[in-house]
């Protein structure tokens, strides 16, 4: 380019100066035509240049904007896949919560069949005595109940077991050791007159004396000890009006409770009850 454009200076200069051959001077206008197809094509190929520049940098704008995009779309993604997995832990912890609700309504189910079964044989096994008018036996909460009435066990204002009431409960323990993983409570209850004596104070004293009393012999008869356990209501459990006479024989009674599988009852129940 530099050896062009000198020789274009030169052929200019010659020609300003006049002293130049014919000759010289169409070499001099031809190198001159040639400096401009040069200078014209070179015009032409920066003019490529620039347009092709022009299109990389389009290109690249168009690049940024996609990156852009992607950056955004990824974020979104990733947005998405957080949430989903939330929801899908959620859904986890739903479900071990019901597997877990379920399998305790399967105990619960279990435990209610198994008590069944259980009433049903107190009341085969005790029948002549239901018949005799010696006891009752129901379900009461969930619980077995074995109602005694005071006049079958004890005299009046006393606390020890007569004949025909150790015979009665000899017959019932042996009903209750059948089932040793069981737990029974003895309750004493009384009506409403007031029990004032050395021994007995109160109500509480004669009807706690008397539990303690059937469940000393029940365990002489082979009901496991660690399954026994006594209470004494005094007259604030009545089954009956105190008005009557016959109100007050109702609630003068023993009741031996087959307690409910407190495991259960304790620990799975309450989550169940809570539950929305």
């Amino acid at each position: 380019m530099k050896l062009v454009m000198l020789s274009t200076l030169t052929a200019v200069v010659l020609l300003t100066t006049g002293c130049v051959s014919t000759k010289t001077h169409e070499v001099v206008l031809q190198e001159l035509n040639e400096t401009k197809g040069y200078l014209s094509e070179a015009q032409s190929k920066i003019a490529q240049q620039n347009s092709e520049l022009e299109k990389q940098k389009l290109q690249i704008e168009d690049n940024s904007q996609k990156i852009a995009q992607s950056s955004t779309d990824i974020s979104a993604l990733q947005s998405k896949k957080s949430k989903l997995e939330k929801e899908f832990e959620t859904a986890q912890k739903l479900l071990s919560e019901s597997q877990s609700q379920l399998e305790t309504m399967r105990q619960i189910k279990a435990e209610t069949q198994k008590r069944n079964e259980i009433y049903a044989h107190f009341v085969n096994e005790l029948q002549k005595m239901i018949d005799g008018g010696q006891l009752t036996v129901s379900i009461e909460q969930g619980r077995i109940v074995i109602n005694l009435p005071e006049n079958v066990l004890f005299a009046s204002g006393r606390a020890s077991v007569n004949p025909e009431g150790q015979e009665a409960l000899r017959q019932i323990a042996s009903v209750l050791k059948e089932f040793s993983d069981r737990r029974f409570q003895v309750e004493g209850h009384t009506d409403n007159v007031p029990m004032k004596s050395a021994r007995f104070p109160s109500n509480w004293e004669l009807s706690t004396a008397r539990a303690l009393s059937v469940v000393h012999l029940m365990v002489q008869e082979g009901v496991k000890a660690e399954n026994m356990s006594a209470a004494g209501f005094g007259e604030f459990h009545p089954r009956a009006d105190n008005e009557t006479k016959e109100g007050r024989a109702l609630n003068r009674r023993i009741e031996i409770i087959m307690q409910a599988n407190l495991e259960i009852l304790s620990n799975e129940l309450p989550k169940l009850v809570q539950e929305p």
